[in-house]
């Protein structure tokens, strides 16, 4: 009888993999899923080349470069590693869409490569840094920074940097300053001009008292189709403050004053031009001088009030010597009084109403009445 023994050879993994690189720097457009990597990514094993040892498996994605704090975050990473005829290429995972640059531009991480040993004897290479930059598509058109721009100039004033400038900005991550190349008057015929800075000038004189025109601002890139995207018009709007000196203008058919009431309104017809644009008018003071047409005694009593309006309650004795003691009336302020009769005077008032007194006396030592003046 004979005893047939087999033994198993099993070749010892005795080499780690190789990475042809320490650092990798990787591009892709947004618009497109396969980055871009230099220089060329590979790996070697010095194991034998026809044994599981010796050949390369895959690479593996981590954010950091250490074993002891990969985890499970390595999840989030958005690029794979799919072989293809044995070599490396790095793309987006199938259930990410797009990469936006305006959101993240950078993705930093690590690579290793290991063979095609069982797992518990596979060996890995060291890890080299692969930093993958997200290339912009132009997809985004300059905006103003306001629909509507309003600017004002004083007659014969001329605009600068700080009083006459629109702004457009670009949210596209490959303009880090957000600036456009070039603003444009779409407007035909209109006396201004735009340079690239946004800066509005006077091309001729301005006749008009306002004047209306379309602004549009030009990206500095160009887009997939080789033109450069332009943004939506704004409108500007240039009112010219004419000169202006306060005017004082009456509408009244006569300048001549009649009275005809106890009271008057004396600027019922008079309009000011304060010229509001350069004026902020906060009080207004008058004088008023009136021409009595060289009256001699200036305002006559007898003409200060209308005839049909005005009750007589005492009448005036113009001869006051030769009046007898019983038309002398004495008022203490208590008990005398004087009836005036309804027939001339209801007793009725306006809400406004004038009391004239007119009181004569001599300088008659024989009198020894008590004279008052009355208020």
């Amino acid at each position: 009888m004979s005893t047939e023994t087999k033994y198993s050879r099993i070749k010892i993994n005795f080499f780690d993999p190789i990475l042809s690189a320490n650092s990798y720097i990787g591009n892709v457009k947004e618009n497109e899923r396969t980055v871009q990597i230099q220089p060329r990514l590979y790996a070697t094993d010095a194991d034998p080349s026809n044994s599981l040892n010796g050949k390369i498996c895959g690479y593996e994605l981590s954010w950091h470069k250490h074993d002891d704090i990969v985890g499970d975050i390595t999840q989030s990473i958005p690029f794979i590693v799919d072989l293809v005829d044995n070599q490396p290429i790095l793309k987006l995972k199938p259930n990410i869409d797009t990469l936006d640059c305006e959101i993240q531009q950078t993705h930093r991480m690590y690579i290793r490569a290991y063979d095609c040993a069982p797992l518990d004897k596979r060996r890995y290479s060291e890890r080299s840094s692969l930093i993958v930059t997200v290339d912009d598509v132009n997809e985004y058109a300059p905006i103003f920074t306001h629909n509507h721009y309003l600017f004002k100039l004083h007659e014969n004033q001329t605009c600068d940097s700080s009083s006459c400038r629109v702004e457009a900005t670009d949210d596209d991550c490959a303009n880090p300053d957000h600036r456009v190349c070039n603003y444009e008057i779409i407007t035909p015929n209109v006396p201004f001009s735009i340079n690239s800075h946004g800066i509005i000038s006077t091309t001729s004189t301005l006749n008009s008292d306002q004047y209306e025109f379309d602004v549009i601002a030009i990206d500095c890139f160009l887009s997939k189709d080789n033109s450069r995207m332009i943004s939506q018009p704004t409108r500007v709007t240039f009112k010219i403050i004419k000169s202006c000196t306060p005017i004082i203008t009456d509408n009244a058919a006569s300048s001549k004053l009649s009275i005809q009431s106890d009271h008057i309104h004396l600027f019922d017809t008079i309009n000011v031009d304060t010229c509001d644009e350069t004026c902020n008018v906060q009080d207004i003071v008058g004088t008023v001088e009136l021409d009595t047409h060289e009256l001699d005694s200036g305002c006559n009593l007898d003409q200060c009030s209308t005839i049909n309006r005005e009750y007589i309650l005492l009448p005036k004795d113009d001869h006051s010597n030769e009046i007898p003691q019983t038309k002398i009336t004495s008022f203490n302020g208590h008990n005398q009084v004087l009836i005036v009769n309804q027939t001339e005077f209801s007793g009725h008032f306006n809400d406004e109403f004038i009391i004239r007194m007119w009181m004569k006396y001599t300088n008659d030592n024989k009198n020894n009445n008590d004279k008052e003046h009355i208020f």
